[in-house]
């Protein structure tokens, strides 16, 4: 059976600071702090990391980061596996977990097989780490958007969907989607209200809000900075969509999580 993810690498480690302070990782990395504290700099703003947090740093993103009192810390490095038939999107940052004792078991296992290199060790940090970025996956996504990860074998959908949810941040125009998926605004209308029950207007919206909510609840960034990596165009316009579409404010939604 194949997994959507392999680890290339794991290992304890401590800095007073690190190798590389800013630039892209090679890998996707996942990062558990032991002891100490560290500053990180993204396109999402700056927060700070301590003892017990974990962090998820992926390859496409910009970093620049300073050790701000000695560190400790476990460190994976994995890459997605382009031979499994579907993917994860495992949101990046400072990540909060529901069940935090199934993380610290995992972890704590994970730690003590890291000096070992056997076939068997090998085989059961994979499981571990796979444990942990799928408890990261769920935790975090919606139960509509857990259905409609169903396969859908609509060329023009999958295009499309697929463009929307690589822009988010950007300003998204129904002619753009249409001349990326090679369609017209009534056929891709027609489409989405078929397969999601939306219109692509109303999905935009949909992935946005599920995108928030993930920050809100992932993440120590700020309000205003969630809104701006979502694609609104001012923390108000973003609190009042939201609100419409949960029922609760930004903030409340994060504080009840």
């Amino acid at each position: 059976m194949q997994f959507p993810f392999k680890v290339i690498e794991s290992k304890y480690t401590t800095r007073k600071e690190f190798n590389v302070t800013d630039g892209h990782q090679p890998t996707h990395a996942v990062f558990y702090l032991k002891k100490g504290r560290f500053e990180i700099e993204t396109e999402g703003g700056t927060e700070e990391v301590k003892a017990g947090d974990c962090y998820i740093l992926p390859d496409y993103v910009y970093y620049r980061r300073k050790v701000l009192e000695p560190i400790e810390f476990v460190y994976v490095k994995f890459m997605c596996n382009e031979n499994c038939p579907y993917t994860l999107e495992i949101p990046f940052g400072k990540v909060n977990f529901a069940d935090e004792e199934r993380f610290l078991s995992n972890i704590t296992a994970l730690e003590k097989l890291l000096p070992k290199d056997d076939y068997l060790s090998a085989g059961c940090k994979e499981h571990l780490l796979l444990d942990i970025l799928f408890q990261i996956y769920f935790e975090n996504i919606t139960e509509e958007q857990f259905f409609d990860d169903a396969p859908c074998h609509d060329i023009i959908v999958n295009c499309a969907t697929e463009y929307i949810r690589n822009n988010l941040k950007e300003k998204i125009l129904i002619e753009q989607i249409c001349r990326h998926a090679g369609t017209n605004p009534s056929t891709l209308n027609f489409k989405f209200r078929r397969q999601f029950n939306l219109s692509a207007g109303q999905f935009i919206v949909r992935e946005r809000i599920n995108r928030a909510k993930k920050l809100l609840t992932g993440t120590s960034y700020s309000i205003s900075e969630i809104a701006t990596r979502c694609g609104f165009e001012n923390v108000y316009y973003f609190s009042n969509v939201f609100k419409k579409e949960t029922g609760m404010s930004p903030l409340k939604f994060r504080n009840t999580q």
